[in-house]
């Protein structure tokens, strides 16, 4: 059984690094509902935030549970196992924000 300290440090670099991503993309969000009124894209900003934070705890779990199987099941060693699992919880919180951004066009939409 591993120590908890690589699955530590791998779950807050992912959570670090999907906090920039997700800023930068919450201002792309803005950009794509800007011929949208207020009352629109209050919501759907709204909901892109609420997909974007299930996104990262998932993420983070994912990071977390990636790095101890890396590092038990396939004796990884502790740097690569934390490497590519952070990298990997970037990937998976990428493929999960397209359908977020789909998600607030659809509510802005409906809100119109």
């Amino acid at each position: 059984m591993p120590s908890k300290t690589p699955a530590i440090i791998s779950v807050i670099s992912a959570i670090v690094l999907l906090l920039a991503l997700g800023t930068l993309s919450f201002f792309i969000d803005l950009v794509v509902l800007n011929g949208y009124s207020e009352s629109a894209g209050g919501p759907a900003l709204i909901a892109f935030g609420v997909c974007q934070s299930l996104g990262l705890i998932l993420s983070a779990v994912f990071a977390w549970r990636l790095t101890n199987l890396l590092l038990v099941k396939f004796n990884w060693n502790t740097i690569l196992a934390v490497v590519v699992s952070v990298l990997a919880s970037v990937v998976l919180s990428g493929v999960w924000a397209v359908p977020s951004f789909v998600l607030s066009i659809v509510v802005a939409e409906a809100m119109q």
